[in-house]
């Protein structure tokens, strides 16, 4: 046998792992770097002086190595031999053991076949034994069947309907083992048999029956003739409960018929206690003891009855609909709910059998007559709320009440809105079906659709009717005080004195401003509660329409307020500021527009002493308005000289300090404005002073000046550069290079050929608001007299007279 070379030496990797093991020297490792290892032991020369103790080490691990390499050969020099012999042994094993499989094979297939042979005989036993059961078991079954024939016979002529009852189930179940042999005559000939058997039984049982009943002849015989019924297929028993029934119920068709009086529903109490009164009598006379206790025969008579009674309801009332009112028709329910919970409580629902509604549903289609009644209700309450207030009874008293307060109307109405909700609910059959709008009859499968609003549209038509008829009617309008045939530019010409609002006035708006805040704030809370109940109410537009109230109210209280101030800020017009050569104290119009609203001020703020926010809001409208109407008040100055601007620019200055105060104006507590309200107050005067502080700038230099300008006002346009450039009282033949300049500067189109007119129209198309209302009118006249206050010279309005004029005529038809 020949050795292995090293190259044809195939070592597996685990015992390459168990030789690195055993490399426990430093100096056997594989993979070894014997220049880092020298490295290692010589660091230094100094070190070299332990190589002779070095080298005798590696010579005395080398011999040691070699003695136990010596060794290993010695002691495995006969592995091979071994081997060799063990495998020999192996396979004289498999021999023997292939030899005694084989036998355990051949001895195994020789049991099989006794154990076949075995069996063989004990299956055909078993065969036999099961068809030997079979035929004694049907044989059984055919002496039942004909015995049972034969006697069922025998007992049909006797009326012996106790066995009969006994037997004629078990005869059945048995015929019914032999469907598989129906085409043997013998069969055949029993199944033909038993069935004219059942005829026969079938008419005698029914004249028996209904003979017993009619003849009071009363016994345990019923019971079982009750079981027999059951027992016979077809519908014999459901023919005879349908009989019995109708003979219980024949007195009640006939007494409350639709065409009865005694029918209607104002004595439905009646109908119903004719029916306890029968209950009572069949449990009394033992009927419900003579009927088979799984007929349930009381409960199909109750039940039938209330099938009756809603046919009838439903007819009458769709004959007499117009005699009908929500009162009736509430006390008809009131009493049907009531005989309901009693038939509840005697007969739980039970076999898909509840009478829970079961009369009461009859009802819901004629629930219009409630929803008429209610909105009738409604508009009837706002007609006298709206003539209380009229009268002055509604209208809180300044002398009784220090600060505004809602009308108690307001109050009633929720109330009265709440019982109208809750009474809907308690009307109808279905939780909230008036609010869905639609309603599903069981049984004639027929979906009734209201020809009436629901509740929650009752609900908003009352909402928006208060706030209409009641609130917004009685808010009083600047405006609509001014004739329909005012001219308009005698509006703008002229210094129009508008009548203020009186005291009693002042306190009624912002009592309609607290009332239409409270509608508003709980017209929230009713939809959440509605949503509790109903997902989807939304009656948001309805509070969206009493803020919508509570702006206007605040508008009328700022332009009566606003209003004080026009004869101050229509005077800084008509002061000749060319002649002013010295600055000297604030001018006059400032002292006078400080008294004003020191005056009217401090009245609003008490009157809105519980709605602080509304008069946070009336502040800062007032004082953006004042702001604007004076930069307009500025732009109507001509020929300001330096002097005059400069007074003007201390005059804005004060206005501001003035204006930034107004919201603690005589007040005890000094608190500081809104963030809201400064910006605003010093947004609108600051372009006023950048206005006054572009008039102080020289025009020697028209660069210079345009630069300035931008500067000063980077929002500007050309429009407004004209009317600065006529403050300054520059002539209007060198208007046009300033202003090409200015238009080159900032690059614009040379589009802008008509500036006068292009502005006139944008701002009066932007500034005024939409004319439907007398408010509206009121604002339009107010924009548009500022718009003439912000610089419409004499050849503005000549070129822009055709468009006033068709804005005129807007607002006379709008009056």
């Amino acid at each position: 046998m020949e050795e292995p070379t090293t190259s044809e030496l195939k070592i597996s990797e685990n015992v390459m792992n168990e030789i690195k093991d055993m490399c426990i020297t430093e100096y056997c490792k594989p993979n070894m770097s014997l220049i880092a290892q020298i490295n290692e032991l010589f660091p230094t020369e100094q070190s070299l002086t332990q190589l002779d103790s070095v080298i005798a080490a590696v010579e005395g691990e080398i011999s040691e190595l070699d003695n136990e390499l010596a060794y290993l050969v010695e002691t495995n020099a006969n592995v091979s031999e071994r081997g060799e012999e063990a495998l020999k042994l192996a396979h004289e094993a498999m021999i023997e053991l292939e030899k005694s499989i084989g036998s355990i094979r051949e001895r195994t297939k020789s049991s099989d076949d006794i154990v076949r042979e075995m069996t063989r005989d004990i299956k055909q036993l078993d065969i036999a034994k099961r068809n030997l059961t079979a035929s004694i078991t049907t044989l059984h079954h055919l002496h039942i069947l004909l015995t049972g024939v034969e006697s069922l016979g025998a007992w049909v002529d006797k009326k012996d309907y106790s066995s009969i009852a006994r037997q004629l189930p078990a005869i059945l179940n048995v015929l019914q083992l032999f469907d598989a042999y129906k085409e043997s005559e013998q069969i055949e000939n029993l199944s033909e048999q038993l069935d004219k058997l059942k005829a026969s039984l079938t008419i005698q049982l029914a004249r028996d029956l209904k003979n017993a009943f009619q003849t009071g002849q009363l016994s345990d015989r019923i019971t079982d003739m009750c079981r027999v019924a059951a027992a016979l297929e077809g519908n014999v028993k459901e023919n005879f409960v349908k009989w019995f029934i109708e003979q219980q119920l024949s007195e009640y068709c006939i007494i409350y018929a639709d065409n009865e009086e005694g029918a209607w529903l104002d004595k439905v109490d009646d109908r119903y206690k004719w029916f306890v009164r029968k209950l009572t009598d069949f449990e009394r006379a033992g009927l419900s003891k003579i009927f088979p206790t799984d007929w349930h025969m009381g409960r199909r008579l109750t039940s039938e009855f209330c099938v009756v009674t809603r046919d009838i309801l439903y007819r009458i009332m769709t004959r007499r609909r117009q005699d009908l009112d929500w009162k009736l028709l509430g006390h008809a329910i009131q009493h049907t709910k009531m005989f309901e919970a009693l038939l509840t409580k005697r007969f739980p629902e039970k076999d898909g059998i509840s009478f829970d509604k079961a009369i009461w549903s009859v009802f819901d289609p004629f629930l219009d007559v409630f929803i008429n009644a209610q909105e009738k209700t409604l508009n009837e309450f706002l007609d006298t709320c709206a003539s209380k207030i009229r009268s002055g009874e509604e209208k809180p008293n300044r002398e009784s009440s220090t600060h505004a307060v809602p009308f108690p109307s307001s109050a009633d109405m929720f109330l009265l809105l709440k019982k109208v909700i809750t009474e809907s609910s308690k009307l109808s059959s279905e939780p909230d079906a008036l609010i869905r709008y639609a309603l599903y009859n069981q049984k004639t499968e027929i979906e009734y659709y209201f020809i009436f609003r629901d509740v929650i549209g009752v609900v908003r038509v009352c909402l928006r009717g208060y706030a209409t008829s009641c609130l917004i009617a009685f808010l009083p309008s600047l405006g609509s005080q001014q004739s329909g045939a005012a001219n308009l530019f005698s509006l703008i010409r002229e210094e129009v004195a508008y009548p203020r609002l009186t005291p009693d006035q002042q306190f009624l708006v912002c009592c309609i401003l607290a009332t239409a805040d409270w509608c508003a704030e709980t017209s929230i809370q009713l939809q959440e509660k509605l949503s509790q109940r109903i997902p989807g109410v939304d009656i948001s537009q309805e509070t969206e329409s009493f803020y919508s109230i509570t702006n206007q109210s605040l508008l009328v209280l700022v332009q009566d307020v606003e209003s004080t101030c026009d004869a101050a800020l229509q005077s800084i017009s008509k002061v000749n500021w060319t002649a002013v050569d010295c600055v000297g104290d604030e001018s006059p119009f400032i002292g006078a527009m400080r008294a004003h609203l020191r005056q009217a001020v401090p009245l609003i703020r008490d009157m809105l002493s519980d709605r602080r926010k509304y008069f946070a809001h009336f502040c800062l409208k007032l004082a953006t308005q004042l702001a604007h109407k004076f930069v307009g008040s500025l732009f109507r100055c001509r020929a300001i000289s330096t002097h005059g601007a400069e007074q003007l620019l201390l005059d804005t200055h004060s206005l501001k300090t003035f204006l930034l105060s107004v919201p603690s104006i005589d007040s005890v507590i000094n608190s500081k404005p809104p963030t809201a309200y400064v910006s605003s107050v010093n947004a609108a005067l600051t372009k006023a002073e950048m206005i006054l502080k572009v008039v102080m700038c020289s025009l020697e230099t028209v660069d210079e000046f345009v630069e300035q300008y931008i500067k000063l006002l980077p929002a500007s346009d050309a429009a407004e550069m004209q009317k600065v450039l006529e403050m300054k009282g520059v002539k209007r033949q060198e208007h046009s290079a300033v202003l090409n300049a200015y238009r080159i500067k900032i690059g614009a189109s040379g589009s802008e050929a008509a500036p006068q007119s292009s502005s006139l129209t944008s701002r009066i198309g932007g500034a005024l608001p939409t004319v439907g209302s007398a408010a509206s009118v009121s604002e339009a006249f107010n924009a548009v007299v500022s718009m003439a206050a912000d610089g419409l010279s004499d050849q503005t309005v000549t070129s822009s007279i055709d468009k006033l004029k068709r804005f005129e005529r807007l607002v006379k038809r709008q009056l």
